[in-house]
């Protein structure tokens, strides 16, 4: 089994990777190595030429991450010496003890079953290897990995830690005529109100992530939500670490020369994600959001990319729309709707699992997981 293009694992063996294990698999040889280093091109260059590689499982993000007190753990899956495959654990140590998370991962292509078990116990003896207390797994976008396969191998369902499970797309890659086609008239109306009532869009740079910064802690305070990241500092972390591969971009919808709202989107892959954003809350009647994340799906098509990922979905609402029945007027009245007047289609993910390989933890784990007190004590260490 190969990856057509990518880099050879052998030739750097010794100096940035660390044999865990091999085993034979029918008649081909496969390895885990432990990755030496913070930043791994190799890993990235395989992530962003497979469709179920993510921003979260680059090492870029590991890198963004350290300010944070995130460390990762990366582990490379080769078959007969060529990459195949791995996984990004992020891991820090908390009053509990060591915990970490794997958002998008393991990931291998093809998604073979008996690679995936190799894997999925590279994955829990890593967990064990590093004294982690816990470890929350969430499978990559459109994996076939599930709990069936997790929970034969000791996974747990996860009750510490919210994640996003399901997510809307824009298909981009049709031409932007059968792009806007698909929108909501509303959604399209609003936008060239957006446009006769004096918001212009601008992009941003490195200097202006406190603007933005100052914008998205406007929208959570509305919200009575924390921003998250928490510090303008630990976005400007993710500018350093992505800007260099120009795999970030900062816009900003502005009226008379002000910025009231902003997007900031990560770029990886054939994937455009809208990870944060903020509004000032100034100027609703002129549309400044419906532009903005207009100009930003307009822009992502022009560029190349082929998907468009809002970056969440009510799981909810996706589960309504799978099944093609109509939104509830709480739906309606949700966030959520704005973006469902681009015209995407809902996403749902695989439930994220745990592990944990204490078998105390395990059951007392097993005994109090639904305890809402305890899942929010741990969930806050895993944030």
């Amino acid at each position: 089994m190969t990856v057509s293009g990518v880099e050879l694992i052998q030739s750097n063996l010794k100096s940035r990777y660390v044999l865990v294990c091999s085993r034979k698999i029918d008649g081909r040889v496969a390895a885990g190595w432990m990755s030496r280093e913070l930043e791994d091109s190799v890993w990235d260059n395989f992530l962003q030429g497979t469709p179920l590689g993510h921003f979260e499982q680059s090492s870029w993000w590991a890198r963004a991450k350290r300010i944070e007190g995130w460390r990762p753990i990366r582990m490379i899956l080769t078959v007969d010496d060529q990459i195949a495959g791995g996984f990004q654990i992020l891991a820090r140590d908390t009053r509990f003890g060591g915990v970490g998370h794997i958002y998008k991962g393991p990931v291998v292509a093809p998604e073979e079953p008996a690679l995936l078990d190799f894997l999925i116990e590279l994955v829990a003896s890593a967990s064990k290897a590093n004294h982690l207390r816990a470890l929350v797994v969430q499978p990559a976008d459109g994996s076939t990995i599930e709990g069936a396969r997790l929970a034969y191998h000791r996974f747990l369902p996860n009750y510490l830690a919210t994640v996003i499970s399901a997510t809307l797309v824009v298909d981009l890659s049709g031409g932007l005529d059968e792009i806007k086609g698909r929108m909501r008239r509303a959604t399209w109306s609003q936008i060239r109100q957006a446009e006769e009532r004096g918001i212009t869009i601008r992009e941003g740079g490195e200097q202006d992530i406190g603007t933005f910064f100052s914008l998205m802690a406007a929208t959570c305070q509305r919200q009575r939500t924390r921003p998250a990241p928490a510090t303008e500092s630990a976005i400007l972390e993710i500018w350093k670490a992505f800007h260099p591969h120009d795999c970030i971009r900062l816009s900003f919808a502005q009226f008379e020369g002000k910025s009231i709202a902003g997007a900031l989107c990560l770029c990886f892959g054939q994937r455009v994600v809208a990870w944060k954003r903020g509004w000032s809350g100034e100027h609703r009647e002129r549309r400044p959001n419906q532009l903005l994340m207009f100009e930003a799906i307009e822009w992502s098509h022009r560029h190349g990319y082929k998907v468009f990922d809002f970056g969440g979905l009510s799981r909810e609402i996706a589960v309504t729309l799978s099944h093609g029945e109509p939104l509830s007027e709480s739906q309606k009245n949700s966030g959520d709707f704005f973006h469902l007047g681009y015209g995407g289609r809902p996403v749902l993910f695989s439930k994220s699992q745990v592990y944990i390989d204490n078998s105390f933890a395990r059951f007392a784990y097993k005994t109090a997981g639904t305890n809402a007190w305890l899942r929010a004590l741990v969930g806050n260490a895993l944030k």
